[in-house]
């Protein structure tokens, strides 16, 4: 039996064995088109992913002393450098043209020629830095146990409030379009408040720090008398005495030509110590500055204030000098002729801040130039008598009203809402000085010259209180309300203050930036 169907089984075997191979192949096939089409997928939503907002915002592209930083979080920090630095340039004439073509990608602008680092690599590095800084000032308020207060927060929800509302008044159907507008495609509220956060944190920890510096009275005049040369107010005159010689005045032989101006400049010197010789006080300069250019004379213009470290370095050495009196005078030569230097006095700033409210009675602005003769026209003359008196009726009202309510603060306040012109929020000053001092962290103010006598004059008192005339604004009903620190305490501590947090922040550990692999979905 085994004979009569062998041929049989051969036969069949070979056709088995075809059939397998046949579907062997087919499968093999099958598993290649799966595995491909598998791909093609992935690449596709590789392709479509690497881009979304979703994975710009989740994939960390820069790591910072263990703090990831997203493509959306470093392009506004970018974006932020970028910004700043390019309003920082533009304050300078002619650099303008030193910044980049803002219509083509910084990395496809060379900033560098020689070493080949672009724009976006220049501004990457110092994005970089200021991240690092970031960073160490984040860590080092969670070292110390710091977090933003419940009106610290309320800061950012109106930051966040403020994003919405301009993004409404500007067009754009969300807060986040507007976001993504200023910072990129990947931002949305949610990074755009994680990073205020940090931005919040490192601001209000670094000031909380500088406020915890403390130092006592000693320490803060020593530190003053010891850069008194630096800190001291001086109060001088000038008065240009320019070159009496022409173009015309020259003659064309260049050695005669020279001659001629160092002839000049001698004479010219020769008048200005003439002049100066005459002088032996304020009475005198001004006189001998309005006989000499009567035409643009200005009593306003030729005094000046100014603290001693600005002071120019050819009258520096000899206002310095502690045995300069008032009355002397100094020459020095220029470009353009001659200076007389008179000096009138030199302030240790040894007198304490003020601090006022006023109602405000402003003049009626009317323009000299709608008439004919300018401020000569009789009509513009007529109105501006007639508002003048007008202003001056209502002053007398408003203090009327003021005598009548016991001429106390609250009388004044009382008054404000339907009386004053001051948009100061209850016409209150202080820290009102003598000299203008600012700095990142304090701001003192003047005022008008008849407004700053009547505040530091001799014997002035808490509760005293003044109409005052202004040539500049009109008038102003005057309450005295408070002493302040000395004002020579308040620059000197404002120093110590800067320089003892200065060191701090130097001396805070930073952490390397790294750039990861992802840093490729950052666009620049």
């Amino acid at each position: 039996m085994s004979g009569m169907f062998e041929p049989k089984t051969d036969k069949a075997g070979r056709k088995l064995a075809q059939t397998q191979k046949e579907l062997k192949e087919k499968k093999k096939k099958r598993l290649t088109a799966i595995i491909i089409i598998t791909v093609l997928v992935l690449v596709s939503a590789v392709a479509i992913t690497i881009n979304s907002n979703f994975i710009r915002r989740t994939l960390h592209v820069v790591r910072i002393d263990g703090t990831g930083f997203t493509a959306a979080e470093f392009e506004y920090f970018f974006h932020t450098e970028y910004s700043e630095y390019s309003e920082f340039m533009s304050q300078f004439q002619g650099m303008e043209g030193a910044l980049p073509n803002p219509s083509r990608p910084l990395s496809e602008q060379v900033f560098n020629n020689e070493t080949g680092e672009t724009w976006a690599d220049f501004i990457t590095d110092m994005t970089l830095t200021r991240m690092a800084e970031l960073v160490s000032l984040n860590n080092a308020a969670k070292a110390a146990g710091f977090v933003l207060s419940q009106e610290q927060l309320a800061e950012i929800d109106d930051e966040i409030a403020m994003v919405e509302l301009q993004a409404l008044l500007s067009g754009f159907p969300s807060g986040d379009m507007l976001l993504q507008r200023m910072f990129g495609t990947g931002m949305n509220e949610k990074t755009y408040r994680n990073i205020m956060e940090k931005v919040s944190i490192a601001r209000h920890y670094s000031e909380y720090v500088r406020a915890s510096f403390t130092f006592t009275p000693d320490s803060i005049t020593g530190y003053y008398n010891e850069h008194r040369n630096e800190l001291d107010i001086f109060n001088f005159r000038m008065l240009d005495i320019y070159i009496e010689l022409t173009a015309e005045d020259l003659p064309d032989d260049e050695d005669d030509h020279e001659t001629a101006i160092n002839e000049a400049i001698a004479k010219t010197h020769e008048k200005a110590v003439e002049i100066a010789h005459g002088i032996s006080n304020e009475a005198d300069f001004l006189s001998a500055a309005l006989e000499y250019n009567g035409e643009d004379f200005d009593t306003d213009s030729t005094l000046l204030r100014v603290q001693a470290g600005r002071l120019d370095i050819n009258i520096s050495d000899w206002m310095l000098d502690d045995a300069r009196t008032n009355g002397e005078t100094l020459v020095i030569d220029a470009e353009y002729g001659s200076t007389i230097v008179f000096f009138i006095s030199r302030d240790n700033n040894e007198y304490r801040t003020t601090g006022m409210r006023q109602i405000l009675m402003l003049r009626e602005h009317i323009d000299p130039m709608e008439f004919p003769e300018g401020e000569n026209d009789p009509d513009y003359i007529a109105l501006f008598l007639q508002e003048e008196e007008l202003l001056s009726d209502r002053a007398e009202y408003v203090l009327a009203l003021f005598n009548a309510a016991g001429r106390t603060e609250q009388a004044l306040i009382d008054l404000m809402e339907e009386h004053s012109d001051d948009t100061t929020e209850g016409g209150h000053y202080i820290n009102m000085t003598k000299f203008p001092y600012q700095s990142s962290h304090i701001q003192t103010m003047r005022v008008v010259p008849e407004i700053e006598d009547w505040l530091f004059a001799g014997g002035r008192n808490v509760g005293d209180s003044e109409l005052i005339y202004t040539e500049a604004f009109g008038y102003h009903l005057i309450y005295f309300t408070e002493f302040g620190d000395y004002f020579y305490s308040l620059i000197a501590e404002d120093r110590m203050r800067t320089r003892d947090h200065n060191e701090w922040h130097e001396n805070l550990p930073r952490g390397t930036a790294v750039k990861t692999a992802a840093f490729i979905l950052v666009h620049l």
